[in-house]
């Protein structure tokens, strides 16, 4: 039987057709969404800087020994360490040109003249210039022929008096030859003990002009002026966060921080003040 196309009609009026509802985000969703993908991002930033912070300390740490390395095996060789400035007829040679041998550079060594300055223009300055990758920090920004990043330490007005004599505050490990002082330290002068006596330091992107060269005898510091990383006091300084690397003279590589205390410093410079330090964050 036919259906009638009223009875059709009322049927399916009766019916409730679904519709796919299209439900669009909101203006604050939307801006939480953004914040929360700017978090993550912040995050993800800040563990990929500390990682490569924290290759770079490892690197540079790497750096500090392979020069106490050095240092020790010139010491094994010829029973004392080098002066860190031999200023001899003002040769003004550094501990760095001392030990080329003991850093595997045998071509530079062998045609290296101990006896004349260090930018002796016939025999030395040319190879003052060579890029010598162990003297480079990689926080470091200033990169030019020759530069280092690192300054053996002389000693510190910062140190006791006990270890001072007279004006010549060459208290230290790598000291500059004088008319008072004509040999270098031995390791049983050290007799604040090896583990306490700086003898390398962190002092990163020096000029030329401000003795920034591995060649340079001048190059070798004596803190005397406070914290660490105190910028243009041409002192302990790195750029690394909050603080610098140092080698002390057993070989030992540490981290000493912006907050050290004056008085701890210079006593960590000198080799002979008979002071007690705590213990330095080690990188063995």
């Amino acid at each position: 039987m036919p259906i009638n196309d009223g009875q059709s009609i009322a049927r399916n009026a009766g019916k409730r057709t679904t519709q796919p509802i299209h439900r669009a985000f909101t203006l604050i969703e939307l801006l939480v969404v953004i914040s929360i993908m700017g978090i993550l991002v912040s995050l993800l930033s800040s563990g990929v800087q500390g990682a490569r912070e924290q290759s770079r300390r490892v690197s540079c740490a790497n750096q500090l020994r392979q020069q106490s390395l050095a240092l020790h095996q010139f010491h094994d060789q010829f029973g004392r360490l080098p002066f860190g400035n031999d200023r001899g007829g003002g040769r003004n040679q550094s501990w760095a040109a001392a030990v080329l041998g003991q850093l595997e550079q045998p071509e530079i060594a062998g045609r290296w003249n101990r006896k004349v300055a260090w930018n002796d223009p016939a025999r030395n300055l040319q190879l003052s210039s060579t890029v010598l990758p162990v003297f480079r920090c990689p926080t470091s920004v200033n990169d030019f022929p020759g530069d280092t990043d690192y300054a053996g330490v002389m000693g510190s007005a910062l140190a006791s008096s006990r270890s001072l004599v007279g004006l010549d505050i060459n208290n230290g490990v790598l000291i500059g030859s004088s008319q008072q002082r004509r040999s270098a330290v031995t390791l049983t002068e050290i007799v604040d003990g090896t583990s306490q006596t700086l003898m390398i330091a962190e002092v990163v992107d020096r000029l030329p002009a401000e003795h920034g060269l591995w060649a340079d005898g001048r190059s070798a510091i004596s803190h005397d002026n406070g914290g660490i990383n105190v910028d243009g006091s041409g002192e302990i300084f790195s750029l690394h966060p909050a603080g610098a690397q140092i080698a002390f003279a057993d070989g030992s590589v540490h981290f000493l921080t912006e907050s050290t205390d004056p008085s701890l410093i210079g006593a960590l410079c000198s080799r002979n003040g008979r002071e007690i330090t705590p213990a330095i964050e080690s990188h063995d």
